[in-house]
Parts: structure tokens; sequence; C-alpha cells
């Protein structure tokens, strides 16, 4: 009789753990908030289609891959806002660094995955960075959506999220810093609280 793969069950029941992992983000006009298979596929996407779109001279395997995957260690770790504490996101680098231990553990036989969460943790190309600003970008366009709805219950005011943005642009991938940069811009004419 013919076996089944047990990474199938493995990696399968790992999507449902993460689609069970709730973001401070709603889905628009609901009262559904976002989950980590949702986040990642949209984060997917808007890489292929800046990628597409803008012509960017990066490999779009490796963007997919880093984009699919990038909060895989968020099965063990849980998730982080932006806006979380200094504390909260030191803590989370540490839960992290051993979520991806812990995954390369369990999918020791599925290198490339494993391979491409490491890489995306230490933004070890251009490729990692460029999906790493876009992971960054795509909460702007939930929010715009929602009215900021997730801005409004957490309070963060226009001050903390004009200068959030600012310190993430500084950090963000030369291929999309014009287009993240305009989304701040747009995002900050449409912010709740603005001036």
């Amino acid at each position: 009789m013919p076996k089944l793969d047990p990474l199938f069950s493995s990696l399968q029941q790992m999507l449902i753990d993460l689609s069970l992992i709730d973001r401070t983000h709603y889905l628009a006009k609901t009262d559904r908030r976002e989950n980590d298979i949702e986040h990642s596929m949209t984060v997917a996407i808007l890489c292929w289609y800046i990628h597409d779109h803008y012509k960017i001279d990066l490999d779009l395997s490796k963007i997919l891959k880093y984009a699919l995957t990038h909060d895989f260690v968020e099965r063990y770790a849980g998730d982080v806002n932006t806006f979380a504490s200094s504390d909260e996101r030191s803590s989370k680098v540490d839960r992290e660094r051993k979520s991806l231990d812990k995954l390369s553990n369990e999918f020791g036989d599925f290198g490339d995955m494993i391979s491409s969460m490491r890489g995306y943790e230490l933004k070890a190309d251009e490729e990692s960075l460029f999906v790493w600003t876009v992971d960054k970008m795509q909460p702007l366009i939930m929010g715009d959506m929602d009215s900021w709805r997730p801005y409004q219950e957490i309070g963060i005011t226009y001050d903390q999220f004009v200068a959030k943005y600012e310190e993430l642009l500084v950090k963000s991938s030369k291929f999309c810093h014009e287009i993240f940069e305009g989304l701040i811009k747009y995002s900050q004419s449409t912010y709740y609280d603005r001036p």
C-alpha cells in the first residue's frame, strides 16, 4: 500500500495553524481580522505586481518564496504589531529565532523552504529587503481601505504614524523606495486624525 509523504500533512497543519493567527488589521468593512496566510498571500501578490508593473530587476522566484514564507516563524512566535513597544519588538526577535530553529528541525526535508525563511530573516539579499518593504506597505493599504480602524483602536496618533513610517522608509529597498514613499504620503493625507 502506498504511503502518504508525512510532510504533506505537516505542511498542511502549519498552514492551518498560521490561518488561526489573527493580525491587527481587519478585512475591510468586516469584523474579521486578517490572518497570517491571507497576509502572506497578499504580500506575495503585491510583490509580483510591483515586480511586473515597475520592471524590477530582481529574481521573482526568490521574491515569491520570501513573500510566502516571511511570516512562517509566527507559527510559534506569534504576531507583533509594528507599533508595539521596543521591549515587545526585542522579545519578538528572540522568539522568532527560536521558532525558526524549531521549524528547521520539523521541516529539514524541505531545505528550500527553510533556506527562504532564513534568508528573509537575515535580509540576506535585495530580494528579501524588497519583500520586507512590501510587507510594510501592505498594512497601509489595509488601513486606508478600512478608514484606519485598527490604528484608531490602538490609539496611534498621526505623529506616531509619521515617525514610524519615516523610520521604516529609511530601511526600505531601493527597488521600491519611491513607491513606498508615495504610499506613505498618500496615507498621511487620509489618516484618521491628520492635522
